[in-house]
């Protein structure tokens, strides 16, 4: 017990000065400060996850593909028999012929006549009849033009070509198969077109708003991305907001699991400063010869804090575990 007594007075009389000062080292906020890096799980997201399905009835003549395949923007997945339309192509252009030659016989008939009436020698009423059969014709030709577009639009369909750069997840379509509109072909994935996904907590967000440089990391491989937006709103279940990142090179694979990586540029107190007082984590900092206890609001035990505190801020590094806040203090040389 008395070796006990003469420790505690010998560490007394080592803190505190002759004038009842507790003496202090302390360090500026900008010679203490870190800057932790950010690990958040992220997952890779493709903004076409498409299934192909057709849009005319015929049989499925080949699938060209197969599943896992990449395949480039306008290369064939299916080819339907295309026969039906193909000669249905031929009776339109063939309808379109007839009614351009009655057009153009009904206009020079009309030329005629026009010619014919100036010199009075048929009735304005025959006139007339040749313009309306001009008129009518020229709406029938109009139409067969119409028929021979959809008769083309119809024949291009037996062929479906890739939407955008991909690859092929499913072949759902058989050869030999009969399909009709609506009926699922393949599905395939964009490979071009991809958001990274991370769901971020209020304290991931402060720190992403804060930084300019993140990191998409799978299987050892580093991504460079930027931020794209922070949903506005918070998802009611998990209490959390989704972040969407594009990236800005080099893509990784849609489906990729990982993490979103990044450095924070807000300064933050290291978790051996940070003391508690009370029920309350903060620091001491040094304001002139008087302690100040500075409460940090989101700081938890073990772990760095962010902090607002300018970087000339002066922190109470030795002695911070005895002072009090207002407590008056003196400073022994800063610690280097």
């Amino acid at each position: 017990m008395l070796s006990r007594l003469i420790l505690f007075s010998f560490t007394y009389l080592l803190v505190f000065s002759a004038h009842g000062e507790i003496r202090v080292t302390t360090k500026t906020l900008a010679e203490v400060a870190l800057y932790p890096e950010a690990i958040i799980p992220a997952s890779v997201l493709s903004l076409n996850n498409s299934k192909i399905s057709a849009q005319v009835q015929a049989v499925v003549k080949s699938i060209p593909v197969l599943v896992g395949e990449r395949v480039k923007r306008g290369k064939i997945l299916i080819q339907l028999d295309d026969r039906d339309y193909k000669l249905s192509l031929k009776q339109a252009k063939v309808a379109l012929e007839g009614a351009v030659t009655r057009l153009n016989f009904a206009i020079y008939q009309l030329n005629q006549s026009t010619a014919l009436a100036k010199e009075k020698l048929i009735s304005d009423e025959i006139l007339q009849q040749k313009r309306t059969n001009v008129m009518s014709l020229k709406s029938e030709k109009d139409s067969k033009v119409a028929a021979v577009d959809l008769a083309e639009r119809d024949l291009s369909k037996c062929v479906i070509r890739a939407p955008f750069d991909a690859v092929v997840t499913e072949r759902i379509a058989q050869v030999g198969e009969l399909v009709n509109p609506g009926t699922p072909l393949t599905s395939v994935v964009d490979t071009v077109n991809l958001e990274v996904s991370a769901k971020l907590q209020s304290l991931d967000i402060m720190s992403l708003d804060g930084s300019s440089e993140y990191y998409f990391v799978t299987d050892g491989q580093h991504y460079q991305i930027k931020l794209r937006n922070i949903t506005p709103v918070f998802d009611p279940i998990q209490r959390n907001k989704e972040a969407r990142f594009i990236f800005t090179s080099t893509r990784a694979t849609p489906g990729s699991t990982g993490v979103v990586q990044w450095r924070h540029k807000q300064a933050h107190i290291p978790a051996e400063l940070i003391i508690k007082r009370g029920n309350r984590l903060g620091v001491f900092i040094a304001n002139g010869e008087q302690a100040h206890f500075v409460v940090l609001e989101n700081a938890q035990e073990g772990r760095p804090s962010h902090t607002v505190l300018p970087l000339s801020s002066i922190l109470i590094i030795d002695g911070r575990y005895n002072v009090q806040d207002r407590d008056k203090i003196s400073l022994s040389s800063t610690v280097k």
